[in-house]
C-alpha cells in the first residue's frame, strides 16, 4: 500500500489554522443538493453540489459512480469514524450518500470537525462497499488556510480499499 504524507498545521494552537464559522445563510442542512453555499445553512458550504459541514476541520469524499463508497478517517487518538462509527473525537460523519443504488452524477461523503480537532497524525481511505462499480474519487482537508486534494480508484470489488493518506495537525 502507497501512502502520501501531507503536513497541515504545526500545531493546533496557531493562529489562523483552523476556521469555520462562515458558511451559506440559507436553510438546506447538510446531504441537502445546492447549487452554491448560500443555499446551505450557516456553518455549512455547497460541495459537489450538496451541502456538507465546514467546521473547523473537513475531510470530504466526492465521486460520480453507482456505488457505495465509504470515507474512513482514522485520528491521532486512534478512533476511526466512517459509516458505523460516526462520532469520535469532536468530528462527526454528517453525509453518507450512496447506500443504496444512488445512479450516476455526482455524491459526497464528509466528516467535520466542530471543534479544534485533535494534533497528530491522521489517516484517511476510502473503501467500495458493495463492489457495484469501479470508481475514482477526489478527497479534499481543508480548514482555515488549509486545502489539499487526493485523487485515488478503486475498483469493483465489495471491500476494496484505496490507497491511504496521512496527514498532520
Amino acid at each position: 500500500m502507497r501512502t502520501i504524507m501531507v503536513a497541515l498545521c504545526a500545531s493546533a494552537l496557531l493562529s489562523g489554522c483552523f476556521g469555520g464559522g462562515g458558511g451559506g445563510r440559507g436553510d438546506k442542512v447538510p446531504g441537502d443538493p445546492c447549487t452554491e453555499t448560500q443555499e446551505c445553512i450557516p456553518g455549512s458550504i455547497c460541495f459537489n453540489e450538496f451541502c456538507i459541514g465546514e467546521g473547523n476541520l473537513r475531510v470530504s469524499l466526492s465521486f460520480f459512480d453507482d456505488t457505495d463508497l465509504d470515507l474512513h478517517l482514522i485520528t491521532p487518538n486512534g478512533s476511526e469514524i466512517y459509516f458505523a462509527n460516526s462520532m469520535a473525537d469532536g468530528a462527526t460523519l454528517d453525509v453518507d450518500q450512496c447506500v443504496s443504488s444512488c445512479g450516476a452524477g455526482g455524491h459526497v461523503e464528509n466528516i467535520v470537525f466542530e471543534v479544534a480537532p485533535p494534533t497528530g497524525n491522521y489517516e484517511t481511505f476510502v473503501i467500495n462497499y458493495d463492489g457495484r462499480a469501479a470508481a475514482t474519487f477526489d478527497i479534499e482537508i481543508a480548514g482555515d488556510g488549509i486545502d489539499t486534494n487526493f485523487q485515488g480508484s478503486v475498483g469493483a470489488v465489495s471491500g476494496q480499499e484505496s490507497e491511504h493518506l496521512f496527514f498532520d495537525i
